[in-house]
């Protein structure tokens, strides 16, 4: 089990503002054409809406420095498609892998690195997205 900390679900608002936030920055800098910047935005914004609906459905967020730790703990959260959750989860992954190299790697990512998380993120939160519009209706 991920280390985790406890947060009131109602907290959950919170994290879709900072995803909306870093998702705004991913944008601005994609017509930038700065792909680094996207890319560390994109991730962000991915871990905040993790964040959001493991808040929303647990009522706790990863509290470990690894973010691999949110993966983690979505799989853990009931979603009401579970084989489209698998599919996120591994997205997840594969944004998450990008995150070193973006932010603390000497090489610059390439576009087609910044289409790809871009890419990734828009899965993610559209997936994220209709859940947390599915606990509401609930």
């Amino acid at each position: 089990m991920s280390r985790t900390k406890n947060v009131s679900r109602e907290k959950y608002v919170n994290f879709i503002d900072k995803s909306e936030q870093f998702y705004d920055s991913m944008k601005d800098a994609v017509d930038r054409g700065n792909n680094d910047a996207a890319v560390a935005a994109a991730v962000h914004c991915a871990i905040c809406y993790v964040d959001a609906l493991t808040v929303l459905r647990l009522g706790k967020k990863s509290s470990a420095q690894n973010h691999i730790e949110a993966a983690i703990l979505l799989k853990e959260t009931k979603t009401s498609d579970e084989s489209e959750k698998s599919r996120v989860c591994v997205k997840l992954m594969e944004l998450l892998e990008l995150k070193t190299p973006a932010e603390y790697d000497d090489r610059k990512l390439s576009k087609a690195e910044s289409e790809s998380a871009v890419n990734s993120l828009e899965k993610i939160r559209k997936f994220i997205k209709t859940e947390i519009e599915k606990s509401q209706i609930v």
